[in-house]
């Protein structure tokens, strides 16, 4: 074989073929696969809290008065988790991750909301877990790259 002929194969290190499958993964594709684990996610640890809390209604002796705000704990750590799990898989932008996920979650209240009220109420109380959706989901944001960090 003359040296026009030759062909060429450049030298590849050991395991490049594994970190080449993630190169060609489009970032449409990373982004969508992200999102739908860290909504999972999120949903899976809203559950799993107001499981607990039933529980903790149902056999302990504590006021009834304290369902709304444990409801409204047991959402913020979702969308807290949710949000910290999605900026730890982007793993860029980990602030506007976390504040994105909680202004998706957000939207999605205010939405319920107004499609059970038919308007959106504008009065303090009813705009308390919005803004509590929104500032977990942004501390989930803040919390994964505080750990990115160190």
């Amino acid at each position: 074989m003359s040296e026009k002929t030759k062909i060429y194969r450049p030298r590849t290190r050991k395991g490049a073929a594994r970190h080449s499958a993630h190169r060609t993964e489009s970032g449409g594709t990373v982004l969508l696969r992200a999102a739908a684990a860290a909504f999972a996610g999120g949903i899976g640890v809203c559950l799993l809290l107001l499981a607990l809390f039933a529980l903790l209604l149902a056999h302990a002796p504590v006021p009834l008065t304290l369902v709304r705000p444990l409801a409204c704990a047991a959402a913020a750590a979702g969308v807290l988790f949710s949000g910290w799990l999605l900026a730890k898989q982007i793993g860029r932008r980990m602030l506007l991750c976390g504040l994105y996920c909680g202004a998706f979650y957000a939207a999605c209240q205010l939405a319920a909301t107004c499609a059970v009220n038919g308007s959106v109420p504008l009065d303090g109380g009813a705009l308390m877990l919005p803004l509590a959706l929104l500032f977990s989901g942004t501390a989930g944001g803040a919390l994964a790259a505080v750990r990115a960090g160190s």
